[in-house]
Protein backbone atom coordinates (compact mmCIF):
# COMPACT_ATOMS: atom_id res chain seq x y z
CA UNK A 1 0.00 0.00 0.00
CA UNK A 2 0.95 3.42 -1.04
CA UNK A 3 1.55 6.70 0.99
CA UNK A 4 -0.83 7.87 -1.60
CA UNK A 5 -3.59 5.43 -1.30
CA UNK A 6 -4.55 6.62 2.42
CA UNK A 7 -4.30 9.80 0.98
CA UNK A 8 -6.54 9.02 -1.85
CA UNK A 9 -8.98 7.33 0.28
CA UNK A 10 -9.18 10.03 3.31
CA UNK A 11 -9.99 12.48 0.39
CA UNK A 12 -12.59 10.89 -0.99
CA UNK A 13 -14.44 10.32 2.51
CA UNK A 14 -13.72 14.04 2.67
CA UNK A 15 -15.55 14.78 -1.02
CA UNK A 16 -18.30 12.64 0.20
CA UNK A 17 -19.33 14.46 3.32
CA UNK A 18 -19.03 17.94 1.53
CA UNK A 19 -21.86 16.50 -1.18
CA UNK A 20 -23.77 15.18 1.39
CA UNK A 21 -23.23 18.27 3.41
CA UNK A 22 -23.95 20.58 0.87
CA UNK A 23 -26.96 18.74 -0.19
CA UNK A 24 -28.35 18.89 2.70
CA UNK A 25 -27.97 22.15 3.16
CA UNK A 26 -30.17 23.15 0.38
CA UNK A 27 -32.63 20.77 1.23
CA UNK A 28 -33.17 22.88 4.41
CA UNK A 29 -32.52 26.35 2.32
CA UNK A 30 -35.63 25.15 0.51
CA UNK A 31 -37.69 23.96 2.99
CA UNK A 32 -37.44 27.57 5.24
CA UNK A 33 -38.03 28.95 2.14
CA UNK A 34 -41.49 27.22 1.61
CA UNK A 35 -42.26 28.09 5.13
CA UNK A 36 -42.03 31.79 4.48
CA UNK A 37 -45.01 33.90 3.54
CA UNK A 38 -44.41 35.53 0.05
CA UNK A 39 -45.03 39.37 0.67
CA UNK A 40 -45.47 42.08 -1.99
CA UNK A 41 -45.24 45.83 -1.15
CA UNK A 42 -48.45 47.18 -1.99
CA UNK A 43 -46.63 49.50 -3.97
CA UNK A 44 -46.05 47.26 -6.43
CA UNK A 45 -49.36 46.04 -6.46
CA UNK A 46 -52.13 47.18 -9.12
CA UNK A 47 -55.36 47.91 -5.93
CA UNK A 48 -58.47 49.00 -7.50
CA UNK A 49 -60.25 51.78 -5.67
CA UNK A 50 -63.16 49.91 -4.29
CA UNK A 51 -66.73 51.98 -3.43
CA UNK A 52 -67.44 51.66 -0.14
CA UNK A 53 -71.30 52.01 -1.08
CA UNK A 54 -71.23 48.45 -2.46
CA UNK A 55 -69.40 46.62 0.01
CA UNK A 56 -71.48 48.05 3.11
CA UNK A 57 -74.20 46.36 0.80
CA UNK A 58 -72.68 43.24 1.03
CA UNK A 59 -70.78 43.42 -2.26
CA UNK A 60 -67.56 42.42 -2.72
CA UNK A 61 -65.76 43.17 -5.91
CA UNK A 62 -64.78 39.21 -6.24
CA UNK A 63 -68.19 38.17 -5.46
CA UNK A 64 -71.37 36.97 -8.01
CA UNK A 65 -72.74 39.38 -10.14
CA UNK A 66 -76.47 38.49 -10.72
CA UNK A 67 -78.49 39.56 -14.09
CA UNK A 68 -81.47 38.79 -11.88
CA UNK A 69 -82.06 40.62 -9.13
CA UNK A 70 -84.43 37.50 -7.41
CA UNK A 71 -81.28 35.20 -7.53
CA UNK A 72 -78.95 37.64 -5.84
CA UNK A 73 -81.84 38.18 -3.30
CA UNK A 74 -82.12 34.32 -2.66
CA UNK A 75 -78.34 34.24 -2.57
CA UNK A 76 -77.89 36.79 -0.20
CA UNK A 77 -80.29 34.39 2.00
CA UNK A 78 -78.00 32.07 1.76
CA UNK A 79 -75.94 31.62 5.35
CA UNK A 80 -72.60 33.27 4.79
CA UNK A 81 -70.24 29.84 4.72
CA UNK A 82 -73.16 28.57 1.75
CA UNK A 83 -71.98 31.71 -0.15
CA UNK A 84 -68.43 31.79 0.66
CA UNK A 85 -68.36 28.17 -0.75
CA UNK A 86 -69.82 28.93 -3.50
CA UNK A 87 -68.13 31.96 -4.68
CA UNK A 88 -64.82 30.29 -3.98
CA UNK A 89 -65.70 27.28 -6.36
CA UNK A 90 -67.78 29.51 -9.12
CA UNK A 91 -65.85 32.83 -8.66
CA UNK A 92 -62.43 31.85 -7.02
CA UNK A 93 -62.13 28.22 -9.22
CA UNK A 94 -61.17 26.48 -6.33
CA UNK A 95 -61.24 23.20 -5.62
CA UNK A 96 -63.09 21.61 -3.11
CA UNK A 97 -60.07 19.98 -1.11
CA UNK A 98 -58.39 23.89 -1.76
CA UNK A 99 -61.92 25.39 -0.15
CA UNK A 100 -61.68 22.61 2.86
CA UNK A 101 -57.93 23.45 3.68
CA UNK A 102 -58.77 27.46 3.31
CA UNK A 103 -61.62 26.95 5.36
CA UNK A 104 -60.26 23.87 8.11
CA UNK A 105 -62.48 21.50 7.50
CA UNK A 106 -63.44 18.53 5.54
CA UNK A 107 -63.07 18.20 1.55
CA UNK A 108 -66.84 16.29 2.68
CA UNK A 109 -68.23 19.41 4.26
CA UNK A 110 -67.41 21.42 1.07
CA UNK A 111 -69.58 18.91 -0.99
CA UNK A 112 -72.57 18.96 1.66
CA UNK A 113 -72.61 22.73 1.72
CA UNK A 114 -72.67 23.44 -2.04
CA UNK A 115 -75.09 20.94 -2.77
CA UNK A 116 -77.40 22.32 0.27
CA UNK A 117 -77.18 25.63 -1.47
CA UNK A 118 -77.36 24.61 -4.68
CA UNK A 119 -80.86 23.36 -3.24
CA UNK A 120 -81.67 26.11 -1.63
CA UNK A 121 -81.13 28.32 -4.42
CA UNK A 122 -83.56 26.67 -6.83
CA UNK A 123 -86.10 26.22 -3.91
CA UNK A 124 -86.66 30.16 -3.56
CA UNK A 125 -86.67 30.16 -7.46
CA UNK A 126 -89.44 27.66 -8.21
CA UNK A 127 -90.72 29.45 -5.31
CA UNK A 128 -90.90 32.70 -6.60
CA UNK A 129 -91.41 31.86 -9.84
CA UNK A 130 -95.35 30.41 -8.65
CA UNK A 131 -96.16 33.71 -7.19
Amino acid sequence: MSPTDGRDELRGRFTRWIVITAENAQKNYLRAEKKQLQTVPLEETDVAIVDTALLSAGVSPDSFDFEEQRLAEAFRELPLMRRRILEMLFVEDLTPSEIAAKLHCSVQHVYNQRSLAIKRLRERLIKERKK
